[in-house]
């Protein structure tokens, strides 16, 4: 993708693996600047074949992306209320988190400080989401203020960690914090803040090494999986049989036979057999 000067947003490439850095000092508020800017990146990397993997983190050590910053919230908001929910479109912060949950990417939150608000909702939107134990916290904020959440908190939320435990959150407005979160579904995993950035990164160099069409055609079929089973069982025999006599896999199969696959030994460490695999097939 191409690399405009964003005001508030670092875009660095490695390979298959975008990583967007905010900074929007001191509070890295969703300011109108910081919105326009993530319009518009997640619709060019949405949009570009190249990469695979998408990490958005923060520049500040203690604060990921805080609430919308309340001037601009009023003055995006039409004068009149709506007479009713179909002349509501989606707003910018509903267009971004789609974006980041639905992009054929595999799209990666690091989290390591405080996360409110609508920077929240584009946690729990993307697929994997890590924080830093005693550092990150998470907190949507729209109740207390007479409010209900306007980032998406509210759809992304219940499909995470359950009915209940959102309603106890968004409700009172509580903090999450990164051990409980993990325990709850909300993170993938919280990690000391001394380990989150090296095991992001190795992560998504992981993800990147595998053939790409495998990993779109996965995010693909799992995001049916709220559907009938038997109907995603067939979503996902289809993706199977496009894939699998395809030369990359082949090539990758035969790799995996040759390192130990189908042996005692390496059937036991599967995990390092294939990431050796991948290693192979990035020479």
């Amino acid at each position: 993708m191409a690399h405009p000067d964003f005001r508030t947003l670092r875009i660095e490439t490695e390979g298959r693996v975008v990583v967007a850095t905010v900074s929007v000092p001191p509070l890295n508020m969703i300011t109108r600047e910081l919105i326009e800017d993530l319009e518009r990146f997640t619709e060019e990397v949405a949009a570009d074949p190249g990469p695979l993997i998408v990490v958005l983190r923060s520049a500040d050590p203690d604060i990921f992306i805080t609430h919308n910053e309340f001037a601009n919230l009023y003055a995006m908001q039409p004068p009149e209320p709506p007479a009713s929910v179909d002349e509501v479109p989606l707003n910018a912060m509903h267009r971004i988190c789609e974006r980041l949950r639905t992009m054929d990417k595999i799209t990666i939150a690091q989290v390591e400080g405080r996360a409110a608000g609508g920077g929240a909702a584009m946690v729990m939107a993307c697929d994997l989401r890590f924080g830093a134990l005693g550092k990150a916290v998470f907190n949507t904020m729209s109740v207390p203020l007479g409010a209900v959440p306007g980032g998406g908190a509210s759809q992304y939320m219940p499909r995470l960690i359950g009915r209940s435990r959102a309603l106890e959150l968004i409700l009172g407005g509580l903090d999450l914090d990164a051990g409980t979160a993990e325990r709850w579904g909300y993170l993938n995993r919280a990690l000391p803040p001394a380990e989150i950035n090296a095991f992001v990164t190795a992560t998504a160099r992981r993800i990147a090494a595998c053939p790409a069409e495998a990993v779109r055609l996965t995010k693909e079929v799992v995001g049916l999986s709220d559907g009938p089973v038997e109907q995603g069982l067939r979503e996902e025999a289809y993706r199977f049989r496009l894939l699998m006599a395809s030369p990359e896999s082949l090539a990758n199969i035969e790799r995996f036979l040759a390192l130990g696959g189908e042996t005692r030994e390496g059937e036991q460490r599967i995990e390092q057999l294939l990431g050796d695999v991948l290693d192979r097939s990035a020479d």
